[in-house]
């Protein structure tokens, strides 16, 4: 029996490698997403901090103002990063779904292909076998009346 060849093998496989490297670039990108979401958090709490030392006159309370200003400065310049790097998460998932898309739909060619390779396969292997038992019916039957002239 011949074995299974899709044609389109090479294509798939290269569909494949473009849907693992999408892959990896929205890991790469939910990653970078997280990053900035973790950083605002630190500055959030920093932030808390400052505003709770800030209430005083003091050296500390000029000092914690002082660097309050400044972690809200940062905070604005991390959600900015936090927008782009969400843009880039919003492209790459939309990268990957195109990507997977085309490598599902060629999976499901070749399977549609291989099925339909089985059952015409399977139908020769019938065809076969059905011819050899109707040439061994026919070899019995021509054999069957000459056997029987010989033994009288």
């Amino acid at each position: 029996m011949r074995r299974f060849r899709f044609r389109l093998a090479p294509l798939l496989r290269l569909r494949t490698q473009l849907e693992r490297g999408a892959r990896r670039d929205l890991a790469v990108a939910v990653a970078d997403v997280a990053a900035f979401d973790q950083r605002l958090a630190a500055a959030d709490r920093g932030l808390a901090d400052c505003a709770a030392q800030a209430a005083g006159d003091g050296p500390v309370g000029r000092l914690a103002r002082a660097l309050e200003t400044g972690l809200r400065r940062h905070q604005w310049r991390l959600r900015q990063g936090q927008q782009a790097a969400q843009r880039q998460l919003d492209l790459a998932r939309a990268e990957f779904a195109g990507r997977a898309r085309d490598a599902k739909a060629l999976r499901q060619l070749r399977d549609q292909r291989q099925a339909h390779w089985r059952l015409a396969t399977a139908r020769a292997e019938q065809r076969e076998l059905d011819e050899l038992a109707s040439l061994g019916r026919q070899a019995a039957h021509h054999a069957g009346p000459s056997a029987e002239r010989e033994e009288a």
